[in-house]
């Protein structure tokens, strides 16, 4: 499953979440520190890996 990056804004933590695709598009995340919904998903960095085809 995927690893989703939040910040809350109301006491600036960052934190990780660990999300299947239907509850990243459905629930409301909770930030564990205050508890505040008003959170907002970061940019996250990424990479794919491929193979080299001859």
């Amino acid at each position: 499953m995927p690893v989703y990056d939040y910040v809350c804004l109301d006491c600036h933590k960052t934190f990780e979440l660990v999300l299947s695709l239907n509850e990243h598009d459905n629930d409301v995340p909770k930030c564990p520190e205050c508890g505040s919904t008003n959170v907002e998903q970061e940019a996250a960095a990424f990479f794919a890996v491929t193979s080299k085809k001859s």
